[in-house]
């Protein structure tokens, strides 16, 4: 799409549910990157999630922090980015699916969207719902054009209304004009359901990961830690990561360094014990490149869990660009990489491929991980995408 010329008022508007919040999560997930992206050409707001569980306080022992960062999001009310993409918060309670309470919170939502809308001169938009319950707003406004995002098979979170957000993930993947998928499970599911089903994948900041290691900048919290470090960068949950193996591997591996970087949202006090287990906490995006530098292997230690298998982890290619070893429990989207990766079934398989890696010292391999993503880049996803988005 050739519209940079555009003035800003004439250009076609997107306005995105995001499944994530701009200000306090991930940038480095599919939405952010996409949406931040698609501001270069398109009139952008980027609606901060607006949940699908209400957090609790003692089932969740990290439930206080996420409200406060939901108020402080809150709070921010609109704000535009610095390549004019905007962004907004609004008051909204994740009640959706209740007879009647969750009507009067999607009506009280499109309000405030309508509100938004209205201020930024965005008319006829195209509707992209990356978070399910987005659905319960848009279907108010009669979307002409609606792009539905698959990334996780959510109905498999814990905590949710499973037959609540199965129900809103049927009812979008029929009636969107565009389904995009990052699995292959999920596009196959997809397009039973809707012939506009497009397999994507997730893309990869090539450049920011690649070329991480010519600079000597190192964090100094990671460069304090014994090596060889065996490494892992995002969300540390027990829905996800087997803690059962991390703690066997730092049992088994004693005299290598277990550095976990991320958000914790689960209790770790059983693996706080060992003194080779280093928990450095969530980094900003930017810096994630100069931690995943330093590690000698790159792991992911997942549970085998649905959630797992219709997974395609960005850090994936991020840890592939780092040009890193990789060792994993074996989920389907890792075949692809099967000749530069180690996927593996069980936590004795796992122990050995980390004691491989941390020998390797094949230059050739590195590269061949680093090609094997160099044109897997968030800039050529884009291209795809909006390739269809102009089709509607």
């Amino acid at each position: 799409m050739k519209n940079d010329s555009i003035k800003y008022k004439d250009k076609p508007a997107i306005v995105c549910f995001a499944g994530s919040d701009w200000w306090y999560q991930n940038r480095g997930l599919f939405s952010p990157q996409i949406l931040w992206r698609l501001a270069k050409y398109y009139k952008v707001l980027y609606v901060n999630s607006l949940g699908i569980r209400v957090p609790s306080l003692r089932q969740d022992r990290y439930a206080a922090k996420k409200m406060t960062h939901k108020f402080r999001s809150i709070v921010r009310f609109l704000r535009k980015t610095d390549n004019g993409m905007y962004v907004f918060t609004p008051i909204s309670i994740p009640l959706f699916g209740r007879p009647l309470v969750g009507n009067i919170v999607s009506v009280f939502t499109l309000l405030q969207v309508k509100l938004v809308m209205r201020l930024l001169s965005f008319k006829n938009p195209i509707f992209y719902i990356a978070c399910p319950t987005g659905w319960e707003v848009v279907k108010k406004l009669s979307p002409r054009y609606l792009i539905y995002q698959r990334t996780d098979i959510i109905e498999e979170m814990p905590g949710i209304n499973k037959s609540y957000i199965v129900s809103l993930n049927d009812t979008l993947t029929r009636v969107a004009d565009l389904v995009l998928c990052v699995n292959t499970g999920l596009w196959q599911e997809g397009l039973k359901k809707n012939p506009n089903c497009i397999l994507v994948g997730h893309g990869v900041d090539f450049d920011k990961f690649a070329n991480a290691d010519k600079s000597e900048y190192i964090p100094e919290d990671i460069a304090i830690v014994p090596k060889p470090i065996i490494g892992f960068f995002g969300k540390i949950a027990d829905d996800v990561c087997d803690f059962q193996l991390i703690e066997y591997m730092a049992k088994a591996l004693p005299d290598m360094s277990i550095v976990l970087v991320g958000p914790v949202s689960s209790d770790v006090g059983d693996l706080k014990k060992y003194k080779n287990i280093f928990f450095l906490g969530r980094k900003p995006y930017e810096e994630i490149p100069h931690y995943g530098k330093v590690f000698d292997v790159a792991i992911m230690p997942w549970k085998k869990n649905k959630w797992i298998e219709f997974c395609d982890p960005v850090k994936t290619k991020e840890y592939l660009a780092l040009g890193k070893p990789i060792v994993s429990i074996e989920y389907p989207e890792l075949k692809r990489y099967k000749n530069i990766t180690c996927a593996v079934t069980n936590y004795d398989q796992f122990i050995n491929c980390i004691r491989t890696a941390i020998e390797e010292c094949d230059l050739n391999l590195k590269l061949k991980r680093q090609e094997s993503v160099r044109n897997e880049t968030w800039d050529d996803k884009i291209k795809v995408i909006i390739d269809f988005i102009e089709k509607l």
